[in-house]
C-alpha cells in the first residue's frame, strides 16, 4: 500500500506540469477515439491552413469535428482543498474561470473556412472535473458561456455518446443536401417541360395553319382545272364571247406577289 500511494503521489507530482498535463490529456483522448472509431477516421495534432494546430479532429461526412484536451488540475485540486464554505465559494470561482479560459482556447478551433464544423469538443478527461465544470445544478452560466462559445465539455464517458450524435446529425444534413438536390432537379425538369410543352403547341399552330394553306391551294387548284376543262371544250366561235379568267389570286384565295417586283 506504501508504494502505491507513492506511485500515486508521483504521477499527481507529475501532472503538476502543464505540458505533461497535456500531454495525459491528449492520450486519454486519443485511447478513447482508438477505441471508438475506425481507423483513418481521425486525426492528431492537425494543422489548419492558419498554423493553428488542435490536439485532434474526426471526419465526418467531408467535414471536420475539432476536439481538444484541456484538464484544469490546478484549480481543480485547490477547489477540494477548500478549508469552509466561503473558502470553497473563492475557489469555485477560480475554478469556472479556469473552465472559462480553456473554453476560450478551444474556441479559436471553430473554423468553417477550414472544413470544421459550428462547434468544437472540448474533452475533459477527469469524470470528477467534468463533474464540477458542467453538471452541476449552479453552473448555469458555464454551461451558456459553452454554447455561446460553441464549444461542447465532453468526458471519457460522454465522449463516444458526442460523436455518434454528430455521425447521425452529419448523416442528416447529407441526406437533407442529397433532397435538395433531387428537389432542384425536379424543378429544372419540370422547367424543360414546361417549355417543350410550349414549343410542342407552337408547332401544333404552325402545322394547323399548313395544313388549312394546303387545303386552299387544292381547292385553288381544283377551280384552275375546272376553267382549263370548260376552256378546252368549248368551241373557238364561243370563246370570243366568255369572260376573261379571273386572276390566279381569286383562284387561291390570296394575294400573289410577283418575284420581281420584291
Amino acid at each position: 500500500m506504501g508504494d502505491l500511494a507513492k506511485d500515486i503521489g508521483s504521477l499527481h507530482d507529475l501532472l503538476r506540469a502543464p505540458k505533461l498535463r497535456g500531454g495525459f490529456g491528449e492520450l486519454l483522448m486519443e485511447r478513447v477515439l482508438e477505441d471508438a472509431l475506425p481507423a483513418g477516421s481521425f486525426q492528431l495534432q492537425y494543422t489548419y491552413r492558419s498554423g493553428v494546430r488542435v490536439d485532434g479532429v474526426v471526419h465526418f461526412a467531408g467535414r471536420l469535428v475539432p476536439i481538444d484536451a484541456k484538464f484544469p488540475m490546478e484549480a481543480f485540486n485547490a477547489l477540494l482543498r477548500s478549508a469552509d464554505d466561503a473558502d470553497r465559494k473563492s475557489k469555485r470561482r477560480s475554478f469556472v474561470q479556469a473552465v472559462k479560459r480553456h473554453v476560450d482556447s478551444v474556441a479559436r478551433y471553430v473554423s468553417p473556412e477550414d472544413g470544421t464544423i459550428d462547434f468544437a469538443l472540448m474533452y475533459i478527461p477527469a469524470e470528477q472535473v467534468f463533474y464540477e465544470a458542467v453538471i452541476r445544478e449552479d453552473d448555469a452560466d458555464l454551461r451558456e458561456y459553452c454554447s455561446q462559445k460553441r464549444v461542447i465539455p465532453t468526458s471519457p464517458n460522454t465522449l463516444l455518446a458526442y460523436l455518434q450524435l454528430v455521425s447521425f446529425g452529419m448523416k442528416g444534413l447529407a441526406m437533407q443536401e442529397r433532397t435538395r438536390e433531387l428537389h432542384a432537379a425536379i424543378r429544372h425538369s419540370a422547367m424543360e417541360l414546361e417549355k417543350f410543352r410550349g414549343l410542342h403547341e407552337q408547332l401544333g399552330r404552325h402545322l394547323e395553319n399548313a395544313a388549312k394553306k394546303y387545303t386552299e391551294s387544292v381547292r385553288g387548284l381544283d377551280r384552275a382545272a375546272d376553267a382549263m376543262d370548260s376552256l378546252t371544250r368549248t368551241p373557238a366561235a364561243e370563246q370570243a364571247t366568255l369572260p376573261i379568267a379571273p386572276p390566279v389570286e381569286r383562284l387561291f384565295g390570296e394575294t400573289l406577289v410577283d418575284p420581281r417586283e420584291r
